[in-house]
C-alpha cells in the first residue's frame, strides 16, 4: 500500500485528479453477510529458535518449512519442524551466475515422488524441484510454465492458480489504461525537472478485475465478478483498496477471492457456480470515496489467506493504517476460518502479533511469523476437531 511517484513520461494516478466512476455495480450472485457472532478461541503460540532473515513468504510440505526471502544467494531456505537448517537454495535462470528473484503462488505439487513449489518470477511462472535441489545440493534449473501479460505493470495484483489436470485459474486485479504525455508536450526546467505545456492529459480509468477459467483444450470460461469503481478524492489510492488474494481448494475445484476491504467471492469451477460474502467488518468502497485520508483511516484488513481442507483460514488485522504507521502500534490479527459454502465459523486470537502464516496440510501444523521475523508453531488438530463439531 505503498505509494510511488512516477518520474517519468507515463503519467500515473498521482497526477490526476478523479476517477472515472463506472455505471457498474458490483455483481456477485446470492450475495451474504457472515454473521459476526461466532466461537473465540486463544490461540497460544510457541516460539521457535529459527533464524532467516529478509521473509516475505512461507510454506509447510513433507515435514519441512520453506521460507521465500529476499537473500540473491539464498531466496529459498529450508528448515525442518524443529528450526534446524536443511538447505540454501535460489533457482537459477537467467545467466550462469544469475538466479531468479523468487515470489510464492500459494501452490505446490508432487510429480513422481518429488515436491515442487510453483514460483513467479522474471516475468514468467515456473515449476522448481525442491525436492531435487536438496538432493543434489545444487541450484537446479526450473521449467518455465507461462507468461505474464506484458501490460502487467498497470494491475495491481495478478495470480495464477494452477490445477491437477493442467488447467489454470488467472486473476487479474484493477487495472488501469495506459497514459503517455508525447516529449512535444513537455519542457525542462533548468532544475532538471519537467513543466506540462497546454496539453489535455488524457482521462484516467480504471477497469475491473477479471477471473478466467482456462481448460486444458485452451477454451476459456470468465466470469462477470466485478466490484463497482467510484470516483475517489484521492484517486492514486485507488488500487490498494482493491486488493485481492485468490486461493484454491486442495481438489482444485474451487477457487475464493478474498478483498483487503473483507470481502470474499466463491466460484466452483466445476459447475460455474458464483456467490459471494460481505466479512464482519466490510467496507462498502463508496463509503470511502470522499475521505481525504483513505488509507490512514481504513483497517488493515486481510494479511493472508490460507486454504486447507474444509476450510478457508484468513488472518485478519483490526488496526488502522494510522494505528500501526503513525502510532507504532503492534498487530492486532485473529485468523477467521471460513468453510467452502461462505460460512464465518470460529475465529482465532493468536497470543502474538503475526504477519504471515501457513498451516500444513498432512498434520494441520501452523508456521507464523512477525515483522520483527520472530517465528512461532501451533497445533490446529484440537482445534479442527472442534470446528468441524460445530
Amino acid at each position: 500500500m505503498k505509494r510511488l511517484l512516477i518520474a517519468s513520461l507515463v503519467i500515473s494516478a498521482t497526477f490526476l485528479n478523479a476517477c472515472k466512476e463506472k455505471k457498474e455495480t458490483y455483481y456477485t450472485p446470492r450475495e451474504i453477510t457472515a454473521s459476526a457472532d461466532v466461537p473465540q478461541t486463544k490461540l497460544p503460540l510457541q516460539r521457535m529458535d529459527l533464524e532467516c532473515f529478509g521473509v516475505h513468504d512461507i510454506v509447510a510440505v513433507d515435514s519441512m518449512i520453506v521460507l521465500f526471502t529476499s537473500n540473491k544467494q539464498s531466496m529459498i531456505q529450508v528448515f525442518d519442524y524443529s528450526g534446524q537448517p536443511i538447505a540454501m537454495l535460489s533457482p537459477s535462470g537467467r545467466a550462469s551466475n544469475e538466479f531468479l528473484q523468487v515470489r510464492y503462488t500459494d501452490q505446490n505439487t508432487v510429480i513422481d515422488g518429488d515436491r515442487y513449489l510453483y514460483v513467479e518470477s522474471d516475468g514468467h511462472y515456473y515449476l522448481y524441484n525442491l525436492s531435487g535441489s536438496i538432493r543434489n545440493g545444487a541450484n537446479l534449473k526450473p521449467t518455465k510454465l507461462l507468461d505474464l501479460p506484458d501490460n502487467i505493470y498497470l494491475t495491481l495484483n495478478y495470480s495464477t492458480l494452477f490445477r491437477p489436470d493442467g488447467s489454470y485459474f488467472q486473476y487479474k486485479g484493477v487495472s488501469h489504461n495506459e497514459i503517455l504525455i508525447p516529449s512535444s508536450a513537455l519542457t525542462p526546467n533548468p532544475d532538471g525537472t519537467m513543466s506540462l505545456n497546454d496539453y489535455e492529459i488524457p482521462e484516467f480509468e480504471y477497469y475491473p478485475p477479471q477471473y478466467i477459467y482456462v481448460k486444458t483444450s485452451g477454451d476459456t470460461v470468465k466470469y462477470d465478478i466485478f466490484p463497482r469503481l467510484p470516483q475517489l478524492k484521492k484517486p492514486d489510492y485507488c488500487q490498494s483498496l482493491y486488493y485481492t488474494q485468490t486461493r484454491m481448494s486442495d481438489d482444485g475445484t474451487r477457487v475464493v477471492a478474498v478483498s483487503l476491504l473483507d470481502r470474499m467471492t466463491f466460484i466452483n469451477l466445476e459447475s460455474g457456480d458464483v456467490f459471494g460474502v460481505r466479512g464482519p467488518d466490510f467496507v462498502d468502497y463508496a463509503q470511502l470515496a470522499d475521505k481525504e485520508d483513505i488509507m490512514l483511516s481504513t483497517v488493515v484488513g486481510v494479511m493472508q489467506v490460507v486454504t486447507c481442507g474444509d476450510y478457508i483460514y484468513v488472518l485478519y488485522d483490526h488496526n488502522t493504517v494510522q494505528e500501526e504507521e503513525e502510532n507504532d502500534a503492534p498487530v492486532n490479527p485473529t485468523i477467521r476460518i471460513f468453510t467452502w459454502d461462505g460460512s464465518f465459523v470460529a475465529e482465532l486470537i493468536p497470543d502474538a502479533p503475526i504477519t504471515n502464516f501457513y498451516i500444513d496440510r498432512s498434520t494441520y501444523r501452523l508456521f507464523a511469523y512477525d515483522w520483527d521475523e520472530q517465528f512461532y508453531t501451533a497445533d490446529l488438530q484440537e482445534v479442527i476437531k472442534a470446528v468441524s463439531r460445530l
